[in-house]
């Protein structure tokens, strides 16, 4: 595992104050380097914020502000947990206007790949279900935020094609937002396949990242 964000071990966390989570799919070194000029790019049309490379992921399952004693039970068990292996490229550049967001992802000709992530999203929402996560509404789309904060219209809609990329995976983590000074963090709570001591993800970057 090669996500590049420092590891927090749950066990040092306030077992009465919440944290916002989610469970994300991280891109390798090359397509982070790629998502970087994609944000480049989209931020001289729309403005807006461009995400740090090493925060670009692709959301599996967004869980909300989580109490910290379920994250430890879903960390602990989250290394026994197996990445499917699904080959997408990113080829469109989209937008989601309510909240401001400029995004790349896979285009619909990739229904094979879609229907993979989905039946993917699907069974971890089976098994959070099932450690006692209540399930939004929101729809799955399958995507990796550029920019936030973009200025965004109605008549931005349109899908546009991006230089074709194949998405390399760097790891699947549980990410959690630590309120901090001025702003919060980021960090990796648990791995898929990562280490069985205290569901961490090992060996991990240390340092502090601002959340983007």
């Amino acid at each position: 595992m090669s996500i590049p964000l420092p590891v927090l071990d749950l066990r040092d966390c306030d077992p009465a104050s919440p944290l916002r989570a989610f469970i994300g799919l991280w891109p390798d070194e090359g397509t982070r380097a790629y998502l970087q000029e994609q944000a480049r790019l989209a931020n001289q049309t729309y403005g807006g914020r461009q995400m740090l490379p090493e925060h670009f992921h692709l959301t599996l399952a967004f869980l909300d502000s989580s109490p910290v004693s379920a994250l430890r039970n879903l960390a602990a068990q989250m290394p026994d947990w197996v990445e499917p292996e699904i080959a997408f490229d990113l080829n469109i550049q989209g937008v989601f206007v309510k909240p401001q967001v400029v995004w790349a992802g896979p285009d619909q000709t990739q229904q094979q790949a879609l229907d993979a992530l989905q039946h993917w999203h699907e069974d971890i929402w089976d098994r959070l279900l099932e450690l006692g996560w209540m399930r939004s509404e929101r729809r799955f789309r399958p995507h990796v935020s550029l920019l936030r904060h973009a200025r965004l219209t109605q008549a931005d809609t349109q899908e546009h094609a991006l230089p074709r990329q194949p998405f390399g995976a760097a790891g699947v983590g549980l990410v959690v937002s630590v309120p901090g000074p001025g702003r919060s963090q980021y960090h990796v709570a648990a791995c898929l396949g990562g280490a069985k001591e205290h569901g961490r993800c090992l060996p991990a970057p240390t340092g502090v990242v601002p959340e983007s």
